[in-house]
């Protein structure tokens, strides 16, 4: 072979290395399958941890953890935080500790770090819930036990939050607090009182004004889902059932109660059928889910998904969009066909079951890509994450199948 064969090919394979090599650095930063880190953070809030376990959202709505995990709270020793809120310019971070005694405020950092304190403000009454307005001028606290309402005005270049007036006393006791997107309307749920509450808000002042009637609901109505559109409020009934009788070969079964509003800017609910909840489907052998706990719609309202934490697993509803009277939010279940697995009845439809090891889902939030949803296990101290179908709204477990985090998990805030 010549020299000059010799040295071409020399170059040919330099060339062919140096091509390796740019793939294999693409393939480092890309990761394998081309999953990458959205640059969106899901933070666990510790009810009886140390604070935060932050992860990184990917592309394929997995999870990975963040450089910056864990974010420590300085609550006292076995009292985490119960729920995070970020403003929605993302500048500042807002939590209640586990019993209900304080709200932390601090600065947001770029890399979604949270080292700034502005200030801790003690709270009395056991403050159970808190949302923030989406102008990122107020926040609202809910105290369950002296039912109360405390609303606090944000300084826009600090971000401490200072209370408006003294709390309002509402009359009942409030253990979650929803806003609709405009911020121009807030619902609260008193469970032992069996009702949702609306109130509209003042841009300006901040001031909450109840609006009348207040809406009576189920038996122990324990969680409520706003659509991300907020045209339909889902009140969710750990108590209320419903007992179907056995239809041909199928057995018969009972299940929760789901009940629907269609929303107003004037805070009115109006029930999306008169006197008849909505209920859940069994699973494939013929056991109706039971204690339906948590909820949540995905972000183009699409579909609903249901955590039942007495059945482990979770039902799945298409939110129907229809033009006639009365079809706008009815929930249709999702459906699918079921294989036998080992003997055992399986399908991705609904009822879907969250897993080997679920043993107390408690909370459930979309990612934002609308095709991922995360499950909290307060007891295995587990997120579960699944892949949504886009198409249908059906699920399939990611790999792995969970993530850890630490002390009782209670709450998700994606940002």
């Amino acid at each position: 072979m010549g020299d000059e064969v010799l040295s071409a090919l020399g170059a040919c394979m330099k060339r062919l290395i140096g091509y390796t090599a740019a793939i294999c650095l693409l393939a480092l930063m890309v990761g394998c399958g081309g999953v990458t880190s959205t640059g969106t953070l899901a933070y666990i809030s510790n009810s009886t941890g140390t604070g935060f376990t932050v992860f990184n959202v990917n592309t394929d709505a997995t999870l990975t953890k963040a450089s910056i995990s864990p974010q420590n709270a300085p609550t006292p020793a076995g009292d985490g935080p119960l729920v995070l809120r970020f403003s929605a310019n993302g500048k500042w971070a807002y939590y209640l500790d586990n019993n209900g005694t304080t709200l932390y405020a601090y600065v947001r950092n770029g890399d979604g770090s949270l080292t700034t304190q502005i200030g801790t403000f003690p709270l009395s009454g056991h403050a159970s819930a808190m949302v923030i307005s989406p102008n990122n001028t107020f926040i609202y606290i809910a105290l369950r036990d002296t039912q109360k309402l405390a609303v606090f005005s944000i300084d826009a270049a600090t971000g401490i939050p200072s209370q408006i007036g003294s709390s309002i006393l509402t009359f009942y006791s409030i253990t979650q607090l929803v806003m609709a997107p405009n911020g121009g309307v807030l619902y609260a749920l008193s469970p032992t009182q069996q009702a949702v509450l609306s109130y509209t808000l003042n841009s300006s002042s901040g001031v909450p004004t109840p609006v009348s009637p207040v809406q009576s609901v189920g038996q122990f109505p324990n969680y409520l889902v706003l659509s991300a559109n907020g045209s339909y409020l889902y009140v969710l009934d750990k108590v209320a059932t419903t007992t179907f009788p056995a239809s041909g070969t199928s057995p018969a079964y009972t299940s929760p109660n789901i009940y629907g509003f269609t929303t107003s800017g004037t805070g009115a609910l109006t029930p999306i059928q008169q006197g008849v909840p909505f209920n859940e489907n069994p699973d494939a052998t013929g056991i109706g889910p039971s204690q339906p706990v948590a909820g949540a719609t995905s972000n183009d309202t699409r579909y609903l998904f249901v955590a039942n934490q007495g059945s482990h697993n979770i039902s799945i509803f298409k939110i129907l969009t229809g033009s006639s009277a009365g079809s706008a939010g009815q929930l249709s279940e999702v459906l699918n066909s079921t294989t036998i697995v080992n003997g055992t009845p399986v399908t991705t439809g609904s009822p879907f079951d969250c897993g080997s090891g679920c043993t107390t889902p408690a909370f459930v939030a979309v990612s934002n890509a609308n095709n991922g949803l995360y499950l909290l296990d307060t007891s295995a101290n587990k997120i579960f994450q699944y892949k949504i179908n886009q198409n249908n709204g059906t699920l399939r477990q990611q790999s792995p199948a969970f993530v850890g985090a630490e002390g009782s998990p209670t709450w998700i805030t994606i940002r």
